[in-house]
């Protein structure tokens, strides 16, 4: 005679089949926290560089643009946003060197995401990007770099306007967070199927509403405390930290989805062993 598992016996097998410690277990097994310290850094160093660079084809002074739209966002005291204008803004001694500066920072973007395509194959477990297209992490950059500049104009149109403008501008930013969750992984990792991009993508898209309210708790009281102790390297260790949320919500997306799902297999394969038995 067939005879289904006690509560008890449930209970105690709980831990070892748990959700849970499934994605912690695949979280350390994939080296995720080595992984998204070394994008954060390469995207610190890769990203906001490209963006300033965007921006100054618009305005003449794009840095200290940046610099002010940081320190409005999160309403900065006069010592944080001295350190951010320093962190942001050059002089002209060194236009020079500037063209140089952007090369390696395309270079690094790009080799960015390479690394992020490297991570998400093994996330999801398919072969990474193949060479013959190693082009969509050019997509991929000039997807970020647009993200990054949409994102901040639809956060001046809803601070600045009001009623339905508002509602507005937010479903726009996070639709638009959607695409680029979506279309981003879509690119690096082409083998997936779509419908587990599609859940990752909203998994993030849950996960960035999470980040924006941490950072509006966070980063005001961070990044004046960190500008007084140390100046503008208080500032980038608060922004590295900032990006690093960011990635670490990026990697989570996709190992929720796909851990979820072979925590589901696992379980109806012992449910399925058990009737058997």
């Amino acid at each position: 005679m067939t005879t289904l598992p006690s509560f008890a016996g449930r209970v105690r097998e709980w831990p070892v089949v748990s959700f849970p410690l499934l994605v912690l277990s695949r979280f350390f097994r994939l080296e995720l926290l080595e992984r998204s310290f070394g994008l954060a850094a390469q995207a610190f160093v890769a990203l906001l560089p490209l963006v300033i660079a965007v921006v100054s084809v618009f305005v003449d002074d794009s840095g200290a643009l940046i610099a002010g739209q940081l320190s409005d966002r999160y309403g900065l005291d006069q010592v944080a946003r001295r350190a951010i204008e320093s962190l942001f803004t050059a002089t002209t001694d060194v236009v020079t060197i500037s063209w140089l500066a952007l090369a390696m920072s395309f270079l690094s973007a790009f080799s960015l995401s390479r690394r992020l395509a490297r991570t998400y194959a093994a996330i999801f477990e398919v072969p990474p990007l193949p060479r013959r297209q190693t082009w969509h992490g050019l997509v991929w950059i000039a997807l970020q770099v647009s993200l990054l500049i949409v994102a901040s104009t639809m956060r001046d149109i809803y601070r600045s306007q009001g009623g339905v403008i508002e509602v507005l501008a937010v479903i726009g930013l996070v639709a638009t967070w959607l695409f680029v969750d979506w279309f981003g992984v879509r690119l690096l990792v082409p083998a997936v199927a779509n419908r587990l991009i599609i859940a990752s993508a909203i998994v993030c898209g849950i996960g960035r509403l999470g980040v924006t309210v941490w950072a509006a708790i966070y980063m005001p009281t961070a990044m004046s405390d960190q500008a007084a102790q140390y100046g503008p390297i208080g500032v980038t260790f608060t922004i590295f930290t900032y990006l690093l949320v960011n990635v670490v919500v990026y990697l989570a997306g996709p190992l929720l989805v796909t851990s979820w799902l072979t925590w589901r297999a696992e379980r109806s394969a012992g449910r399925q062993l058990t009737l058997d038995t």
